[in-house]
């Protein structure tokens, strides 16, 4: 499986196996790692996490040796920390492993988590799921709205969802629009989500 196939909510807080050969020249492994260099590794151990800045990222977290259904982990000593966008790797080929290969980081994986921790509001929205055809596939709390209205013509933009609250979605725009509708970046936008014609949209509602 490739990594723009993958929704983000499956691969989110997951530890998933990257290979190939694209994946393996973007990152020098022994810049991280220390292993003997007669070692050849096919692959390695990662940590999906979201930051609002960069995006849906992998942390590495060690080499592999993939044999088959087979996977070693390869033991090794950190030399600096790194982490690599979705957006460098979409043609990768990703695997989401077991919970036990976790066990090993659970230090590595606590800081991740406790940095990059959000609000149990943002956490929410990222389980709506009927919205997922309009989110930003590298961004994924970054959903594509309509503004529309009287003497306008519809327009998108991207909005960061914030909670939920019943049927509706609070979140931020976050960029100025072509039209004046009154409500500029950083302003709190809710929208909802409706069936157009066959089509899943999600519409500003107050302004």
């Amino acid at each position: 499986m490739k990594v723009f196939e993958t929704n983000f909510r499956a691969v989110y807080k997951k530890i998933c196996l990257l290979s190939d050969s694209e994946v393996l020249d973007k990152i020098n492994l022994r810049e991280i790692f220390d292993y003997p260099p007669e070692e050849k590794l096919d692959g390695y151990l990662t940590y999906g996490y979201i930051d609002e800045q960069t995006g849906f990222n992998f942390k590495i977290l060690a080499g592999a040796q993939i044999d088959g259904d087979k996977i070693k982990v390869f033991p090794c000593t950190y030399k600096r920390g790194k982490s690599i966008r979705r957006a460098e790797i979409e043609d990768a080929e990703i695997k989401i492993l077991p919970e036990n290969f976790s066990a090993a980081f659970r230090d590595k994986i606590k800081v991740l988590d406790d940095t990059f921790a959000f609000d149990a509001a943002k956490e929410n929205t990222r389980l709506i799921k009927t919205i997922d055809s309009l989110r930003h596939p590298n961004f994924p709390d970054d959903v594509a709205v309509y503004f529309h209205g009287e003497n306008f013509e519809p327009e998108l933009a991207w909005v960061r969802c914030l909670e939920a609250k019943e049927n509706l979605i609070v979140g931020e725009l976050l960029h100025e629009l072509n039209q004046d509708f009154g409500v500029h970046t950083g302003d709190k936008i809710i929208f909802g989500v409706a069936d157009f014609n066959g089509e899943i949209i999600c519409a500003a509602i107050n302004f």
